[in-house]
């Protein structure tokens, strides 16, 4: 049997067995609608005599039939009976999901190119993903309002039922992060564009950081959590300059907007009676840097780790593919990435660089939690000439995904 033939043979068992879900029925039934759309451009290549199949298109049948075996794996399990109370339980169901339709809203992409235009448009609708983080958020609900049922017609041990009571907690809390996870997603459509911000837009929070360059708070812009970067001793007085580096560089940079970039709002001038002070305005990320994750969390699930790898890979991978001359970052590291609430793993150090460095004095250099030198590809190692390169930041960045998987500073002892 060929590689089409097993994923249509998978799904064809998937279908089969929806028909005996005993419970998160809602997202069941989701996971299935969202597989038989996928199946429509497969049957297209069904047809298609078997050497015309590209090695392209191979690849996607087996990542296809590897997020299917995973999707089986879920309606088997909530099949059975003596799953309902694990489901109960269960600290991970919603995450499952959302792993296994991400997997297919990825795979989507490539097979829509089998489709006529007219078929593609209405195709990729169905997995945009601010549809599908809405229609998961509300399958989720759903499946709660289904556990709060079974929690009040069953009579449970009052041990049993506390256990429960703390798990719908930790089900609730779930919920709540794939709302926000919508609201972020609806919002991508509505960004505000990168520009000059009045102070009196910005609420300052609290006070994050001090270093001898800048203060980093935790602000409020538009409604917008987000994180102010305010400068000392600024290295120029002239606004107007700093206002033309400004200008130039965000045209470069609205080519990078991913939800795996960190997202730049802008810069504040305050210009007062003595020196203006300088602000940049950036997202606010909640866990701060990757590496800061890695030393307080030891333990991390391997769901999160996977989150988090993929993450980080992608706002790299946009970097790199973004324009006709591939851009470099330049200084890959841990502490080059930051961790939102959900962690989702943001790029950064990149942004507004120039308009940075025209503003900033250079700080002391300070002792480091991870050595640079870890980072570096042994060709640069080597020979400080070596020209810096694309291998040369898959090399940095591989070293950042063993920090991922143990959480381990890269060749420590």
């Amino acid at each position: 049997m060929d590689i089409v033939e097993r994923v249509l043979s998978v799904a064809q068992a998937i279908y089969a067995q929806f028909e005996q879900v005993k419970c998160c029925k809602h997202q069941c039934q989701r996971l299935v609608e969202r597989i038989q759309i996928l199946l429509e451009p497969v049957r297209i290549l069904r047809a298609q005599p078997k050497q015309h199949i590209s090695h392209h298109e191979e690849e996607l049948m087996k990542k296809l039939l590897q997020a299917l075996g995973e999707a089986q794996k879920l309606v088997m399990k909530y099949s059975q009976t003596s799953w309902i109370q694990k489901f109960l339980r269960a600290r991970s169901a919603g995450e499952e999901f959302v792993w296994v339709n991400e997997s297919l809203e990825d795979i989507a992409q490539g097979l829509s190119l089998l489709l006529q235009a007219e078929q593609k448009q209405a195709f990729l609708e169905a997995f945009q993903a601010k549809i599908c983080r809405r229609q998961d958020a509300e399958d989720l609900r759903d499946d709660r309002a289904f556990l709060d049922q079974v929690i009040v017609s069953t009579e449970e041990p009052e041990d049993v039922a506390e256990e429960i009571s703390i798990d719908r907690q930790c089900m609730e809390s779930k919920v709540d992060w794939m709302q926000s996870e919508l609201n972020k997603k609806v919002n991508v459509g509505k960004r505000e564009d990168i520009t000059e911000i009045k102070r009196d837009h910005l609420t300052f929070h609290r006070h994050l950081q001090d270093t001898e360059s800048y203060d980093l708070y935790e602000g409020e812009y538009l409604k917008y959590p987000v994180a102010i970067k305010t400068f000392k001793r600024p290295l120029t007085t002239d606004p107007v300059k700093v206002r033309d580096i400004f200008e130039k560089e965000i045209q470069t940079l609205k080519k990078f907007e991913s939800p795996n970039i960190l997202r730049m709002y802008g810069i504040c001038i305050e210009e007062n009676d003595g020196s203006p002070c300088f602000s940049i305005v950036m997202e606010y990320c909640k866990h701060g840097t990757l590496r800061d994750v890695l030393n307080k969390h030891q333990h991390l699930s391997w769901d999160i780790r996977i989150r988090m790898a993929l993450g980080a890979a992608r706002g790299l991978y946009r970097l790199h593919q973004t324009g006709e001359k591939s851009r470099l970052h330049g200084c890959i590291c841990s502490s080059k990435f930051l961790v939102a609430g959900d962690y989702c793993v943001k790029l950064s150090g990149f942004e507004l660089c120039e308009t940075e460095s025209s503003i900033k004095r250079k700080a002391k250099k300070n002792w480091k939690q991870v050595s640079m030198l870890a980072y570096i590809a042994p060709e640069n190692l080597k020979d400080i000439n070596y020209p810096y390169k694309r291998p040369c930041e898959i090399y940095s960045f591989g070293v950042v995904l063993a920090e991922i998987a143990t959480s381990k500073i890269p060749f420590e002892g």
